[in-house]
């Protein structure tokens, strides 16, 4: 029996299991190998069932990347809403993106690399929604260089990029057996960024940008 104090688990439809088993097996064995009747053979269902939730295979790739997407900016609409501090924002965003993409390995690893073999409409929807979530994490760097926090010698843009290289790529090496969980990858990688980038060792003036 849960406690009053403990969340009850999250309980998944069947759509949303389906998703995540398409999303395991899309990084497995890559979108173009996997078929829907391997996916249907992995979750024990008819063909016919599985087409009953999912009409085709692009509308699993588009809908498990609109959801991966769209966990990453409610995790950081959260990180951003409490905090004042811009530097103390930024870690915050930092932490709730890894420890987001890292419980949505699959998804965010396929929204990654199989974006191509999207239709042209649902390629040009998940790139808005992607520039959006960079705009928000720059706009983030920003406000962090203005209040003197961060070196202001490097563009926000620069920094952006680079943060979210370093962040994106853990998705392709972390284990969740490993040596560290998510949370400490995560505060890791904020005092990575936020100490290596702080305006202590900038040479820059407010203003100045490469």
């Amino acid at each position: 029996m849960l406690s009053q104090d403990t969340p009850a688990p999250e309980v998944l439809s069947r759509r949303d299991e389906i998703l995540a088993t398409a999303a395991d097996l899309f990084w497995a064995n890559g979108y173009a190998g996997t078929t829907m009747s391997q996916l249907a053979s992995s979750m024990n269902l008819r063909k016919a069932s599985l087409y009953h939730h999912i009409d085709k295979k692009e509308t699993l790739l588009y809908e498990l990347s609109l959801d991966s997407l769209q966990r990453i900016e409610a995790a950081a609409e959260v990180a951003l809403g409490g905090e004042a501090e811009p530097l103390e924002k930024l870690r915050l965003l930092i932490e709730a993106h890894v420890v987001t993409a890292l419980s949505d390995r699959s998804k965010h690893a396929t929204m990654l690399t199989e974006m191509r073999a999207l239709t042209t409409e649902q390629r040009e929807e998940i790139l808005r929604r992607r520039d959006a979530y960079d705009s928000l994490v720059e706009n983030t760097i920003s406000d962090a260089q203005q209040s003197g926090g961060l070196r202001t010698d490097l563009s926000a843009r620069l920094l952006r990029l680079a943060l979210l290289n370093m962040l994106n790529w853990t998705i392709f090496w972390f284990r969740p057996d490993g040596s560290f969980s998510a949370e400490e990858l995560a505060r890791t990688f904020a005092s990575l960024f936020i100490d290596g980038g702080s305006a202590a060792n900038g040479a820059g003036r407010p203003g100045q940008s490469t």
